[in-house]
């Protein structure tokens, strides 16, 4: 594993002894320059500026490996914890959701990204050819409003209506609101209250904007609820008809199913004032939805809202994560995908494995449509009927015009492997393995790791920097632990992380 650390006269960064050192505070120095010459305040090292895209630009090799069915896609290293950039910014937390945009004041771009475990969120400066340059804080751990940042997404004008873009992003536990983020803000405020109460208080993982067009004149944004207790985990949805823009006075629905399983492979009618969840569906079979309403949802408190959703008889799923649609047009835009991460082996409930589902809104009505179970770990527990033996825990997602790409997130229960990241059809065949992330025990505590690790935002930038296949992918390795990684109240926590760029991916 050692090979993956470059090893030159700018190295620098002592990361197979980033936390080994007694102190924490000197650990980067490694024993006695057992990192190089240069080794010696290694932490100072600023990534290269190269003229070409694609090449390693962090001081720390990729931490993914592909598999052979993906042998032609070639992984970068954009920045990791152990690089600082020019402005002595440093890459801290669990890299989760984030979205890139075209720098209005350069021909470079700006990275939005979370830091999940930190309740941070940074913009990161990248010039044309993807060279890191400096970076900021536009939320850190000492905003009132404390909670775990997980999935998000970009909203794009040109994309998703309105005037302006905003930066999405979900926040989990804590506090449980959407935070609306200007990503242009010339100086930060990373204590203000960015939340849109307008979506209502959920266990929020993601809240996807539709683009503009998939519901001419209305505002859609479907939402998933990483729950699971109360009413468990919902699709929600937020739908305003006041224009394409409105985030202040939509309405707020969850869903509900219209039929389940017979039993014996058919599809029945639901009965009126029942529950049902994801152990009433037959996988790979389709049914029938509807979303309904919570009434003054946008004043109700979370536990509130878990209550109002048993009211309403809202369907349960084991903790839904994150959520996107496919690309490629308007009509493709209400065909939504979301990922329920399971909640492991005898824990008793309807999920173990996770699973993933395609939720088809009717072009007429957002309010209706059908859905999919397509992909599910549950080959021998559950309902057995999956499709995936070797899945744990799916999480993040990006789906493109062609392809689902569901992701890992084994650290609450696994199958004995490190995360992966596979790909399958849009009904969810054909499932490969495209990549797993890397446990570097060099760069873990004491030099154990276990399986400790998953991935945050797949997001698909080939538009945005002109190379098609062209991926940017956040790598979340928990056992990469630094007291340096620690800086006061705005930045409590001690994880590393890592921003990598992908070539060759298929759209």
């Amino acid at each position: 594993m050692k090979k993956l650390l470059r090893l030159s006269s700018l190295a620098l960064v002592a990361a197979v002894a980033i936390s080994c050192g007694e102190d924490g505070l000197d650990g980067m120095n490694g024993v006695d320059g057992a990192n190089g010459k240069d080794g010696k305040d290694g932490q100072d090292y600023t990534p290269p500026t190269t003229e070409t895209m694609f090449e390693n630009k962090s001081n720390l090799y990729p931490l993914v490996k592909m598999h052979s069915d993906f042998s032609g896609v070639e992984a970068y290293s954009l920045l990791s914890s152990s690089d600082k950039l020019s402005n002595g910014f440093q890459l801290l937390g669990a890299q989760d959701g984030a979205g890139l945009l075209n720098d209005p004041n350069s021909d470079g771009y700006l990275y939005l990204s979370n830091a999940e475990d930190d309740y941070a969120v940074s913009r990161i400066y990248f010039d044309k050819n993807m060279n890191p340059i400096k970076g900021d804080w536009l939320l850190n751990g000492e905003v009132a409003d404390r909670a775990r940042q997980c999935s998000a997404t970009m909203w794009e004008a040109a994309i998703h209506g309105g005037d302006k873009d905003l930066f999405l992003s979900a926040s989990e536990s804590i506090s449980y609101d959407v935070k609306g983020i200007d990503p242009y803000i010339e100086t930060p405020t990373p204590t203000a209250d960015f939340g849109l109460d307008a979506l209502g208080e959920f266990s929020w993982e993601n809240a996807v904007p539709l683009p503009k067009d998939a519901f001419s004149g209305k505002t859609v944004i479907i939402g998933g609820d990483d729950d699971s207790s109360g009413s468990e985990g919902q699709v929600t949805m937020y739908l305003s008809e006041n224009g394409d823009a409105d985030l202040e006075n939509g309405k707020i629905y969850v869903l509900r199913l219209k039929q389940i399983s017979d039993g014996a492979g058919g599809v029945q009618a639901v009965t009126p004032g029942n529950i049902y969840n994801e152990s009433n569906l037959d996988f790979q079979k389709t049914y029938d939805v509807e979303f309904v309403e919570i009434v003054d949802g946008k004043d109700m408190t979370k536990d509130e809202m878990e209550t109002a959703c048993i009211a309403v008889q809202a369907s349960a799923f084991m903790r839904v994560e994150d959520v996107d649609y496919q690309k490629g047009s308007d009509a493709n835009g209400r065909n939504v995908f979301f990922a329920v991460t399971g909640r492991g082996p005898g824990k008793g409930t309807y999920n173990d494995w996770g699973t993933v589902y395609n939720l088809k809104l009717n072009e007429n009505n957002p309010l209706e449509g059908t859905l999919t179970q397509i992909v599910s770990g549950n080959t021998d527990s559950n309902n057995a009927d999956g499709n995936v033996a070797s899945l744990q825990s799916p999480d993040n997602i990006c789906v493109t015009e062609n392809y689902v790409y569901y992701q890992e997130d084994p650290n609450a229960f696994s199958r004995g492997h490190a995360a992966y990241i596979y790909q399958s059809d849009l009904e969810g065949n054909n499932s490969k393995v495209v990549l797993e992330l890397i446990v570097e025990q060099n760069l873990a505590e004491n030099g154990t790791t276990g399986l400790s690790g998953e991935f945050g935002a797949l997001t698909d930038v080939s538009d945005k920097v002109g190379e098609p296949d062209t991926f940017m992918l956040n790598l979340q390795p928990h056992y990469w632990k630094s007291a340096d990684f620690v800086k006061g109240a705005a930045f409590q926590h001690n994880q590393g992380g890592q921003i990598v760029l992908l070539k060759g991916l298929p759209r």
